[in-house]
């Protein structure tokens, strides 16, 4: 999209592609923030997420990922320690939004069939919540719709050009490169890092791909054997596969319209039964996933005790454009429905990263319980899943009646 930002939680800014290097990772609002945070305060534009869940106790994003094993410094601070215009040791990329899912808080700019989705049915809107008074909301009056478009960026040939021209140069400086979607199972950029890894080793590099895991199982299964064969040759350091999947069953499956549970399933224990990758889990938790995000822990609980460690990691959705489907809008109503179970069962294994998954889970109950409901984000949540199942033909009261219950008092 043109864009670059620093976490994907804060706002994300427009770099500079007009030089012979792409320049995403030094642009002044980023010095800025660095600067900030050399004085000790916080950057805003977004790191509120971090500092709600910190003030109130609990373990944040930010301290989840200076606990994470093989996290260094940008080689600069090995001499100067205020230094800002720095050198990044970990990369996320997304290629682009081809994508086979609809996943409830993502947009057209992360799937290509939510785009496609918008071409029939516009994309939907809503008006400034802090606008609309409590109880006071409107379907018919406060629905916005605009005909839906194809966006195509048209820098995105030039920066991915760019953007391989730099990990040309930069791959040895990196410890972690991160995949995310759209699918990189469907992208054919993703081929073209992987050639790039064969072509120019790194043995340090952790390789990360974050995947819906619903696609075809031979196709996965070709891709996993030529990842893991840069392992093996010591051309990169682990492989990682991050199956995306926010809760368990039919539950499941509305939230991430278009997942194959089975398919899923079988992939993922594929990695876990036939592979040494190192398999995790990410979900996104919102409220329609709490209700069943305890099966979703039972289950990795099963996976660990039976094969080896399965990793998980839990963060709220909802910040920024759909602050409505963030679980702490029902303040503590939320954790009797599945999340208080959830943090419960979750078993560490005396793993120190898993315990830090856990803190992690500790502090968005946390967040949750000291956070009072809002009545205005509830009426806009409950316009939005409505909008939902006339789009898709489905029916979430029926998959999540405690959600339901709370919506309609």
């Amino acid at each position: 999209m043109g864009t670059t930002a620093s976490c994907h939680r804060v706002t994300h800014d427009p770099y500079d592609n007009t030089g012979e290097e792409l320049a995403f990772h030094n642009i002044e609002t980023k010095l800025e923030a660095r600067r900030k945070m050399l004085q000790g305060k916080w950057p805003g534009r977004g790191c509120e997420h971090c500092k709600l869940t910190e003030d109130n106790g609990g373990h944040s994003d930010r301290m989840s990922q200076l606990d994470m094993p093989g996290v260094t410094a940008p080689k600069e601070l090995s001499n100067d320690l205020s230094a800002v215009n720095v050198t990044p040791t970990q990369l996320e990329i997304y290629f682009s939004n081809t994508c086979n899912l609809k996943c409830m808080y993502c947009n057209s700019k992360f799937s290509s069939t939510i785009d496609n989705e918008n071409r029939i049915h516009g994309e939907f809107l809503y008006q400034d919540s802090e606008k609309v008074p409590p109880g006071s909301w409107n379907y018919e009056e406060h629905n916005v719709w605009i005909p839906g478009k194809i966006e195509i960026n048209p820098r995105i040939e030039k920066d991915t050009q760019l953007l391989f021209r730099w990990l040309d140069k930069h791959i040895s400086d990196l410890n972690k490169i991160m995949i995310l979607g759209g699918e990189p199972f469907l992208q054919k950029e993703t081929d073209r890092l992987i050639r790039l890894l064969e072509d120019k080793p790194n043995p340090l590099l952790t390789l990360v791909i974050f995947s819906n895991l619903t696609v075809d199982t031979a196709k996965v299964q070709k891709w996993l054997d030529r990842m893991w064969k840069l392992v093996e040759q010591k051309k990169i350091f682990n492989l990682q596969v991050v199956g995306s999947l926010d809760c368990w069953g039919p539950q499941a499956e509305y939230v991430r319209n278009g997942l194959d549970l089975n398919k899923f399933e079988s992939n993922f224990e594929f990695i876990l039964k036939e592979t040494k990758i190192t398999p995790s889990i990410n979900s996104a938790i919102t409220a329609l996933t709490v209700p069943t995000l305890p099966d979703l822990i039972r289950k990795i609980n099963k996976w660990s005790n039976t094969y080896r460690p399965v990793y998980w990691s839990g963060m709220k959705a909802g910040d920024g454009g759909r602050p409505y489907l963030n679980p702490t809008i029902f303040g503590k109503d939320i954790l009797p429905l599945g999340l208080s179970e959830a943090m419960n069962l979750f078993d560490t294994q005396g793993d120190r990263i898993k315990e830090s998954q856990l803190s992690n889970l500790q502090g968005i109950v946390k967040e949750c319980a000291n956070t009072p409901p809002s009545k205005t984000l509830m009426n806009l949540l409950k316009v939005y899943v409505k909008e939902l199942d006339r789009r898709r033909g489905t029916n979430y009261q029926t998959l999540f009646p405690e959600i339901a219950h709370l919506l309609n008092k």
